[in-house]
């Protein structure tokens, strides 16, 4: 049985710093737009973020949008912002749409983190996946839902105990 702690927790996207992915051998990020980039009104991605995608590509580091996003206008326009490829109805927590990622990226799932904002589609299939898990906290806490998400993953809202 898997429990979903993830393996690092964020305040935001831009707290996840390329030498850190790079000691733990991670060459890849695949991304989670709405609550994680973004906030699910926004039509794009902030300065701040912008920048940190920029810096995470300077750096060697692979980008691939997995989104659960019904919309392949949505998903596609941030990826084309980015300059990654993408994959909307991702139904995570699958693990389907994280090991399709990984072989289009050519990339092994331990070579991968996931970036999310949620513990039962993020990071459970992150993990899985066989893949690191970094949480951030969700951008999306306006939304009327947000207090009983936040309830039902707070047993897990705790990074992941090392080996």
């Amino acid at each position: 049985m898997i429990f979903p702690f993830p393996h690092k927790i964020y305040d935001d996207v831009t707290g996840i710093r390329p030498e850190y992915l790079q000691e733990k051998g991670i060459r890849g990020l695949l991304l989670d737009i709405d609550g994680t980039l973004a906030r699910t009104k926004d039509p794009e991605p902030s300065p701040a973020i912008d920048a940190w995608l920029r810096e995470m590509q300077e750096n060697g580091i692979k980008l691939y949008i997995l989104s659960n996003n019904k919309s392949p206008a949505r998903t596609e326009s941030y990826a084309r912002r980015i300059g990654c490829d993408w994959r909307h109805k991702s139904k995570k927590p699958s693990t389907k749409g994280f090991l399709a990622a990984a072989a289009h990226l050519g990339l092994q799932p331990h070579e991968l983190a996931i970036v999310g904002d949620q513990i039962y589609t993020d990071v459970l299939g992150g993990l899985r996946s066989g893949m690191w898990t970094l949480m951030v906290q969700s951008t999306d806490t306006y939304l009327w839902y947000f207090p009983l998400r936040r309830l039902v993953e707070l047993p897990f809202r705790f990074e992941r105990r090392a080996k």
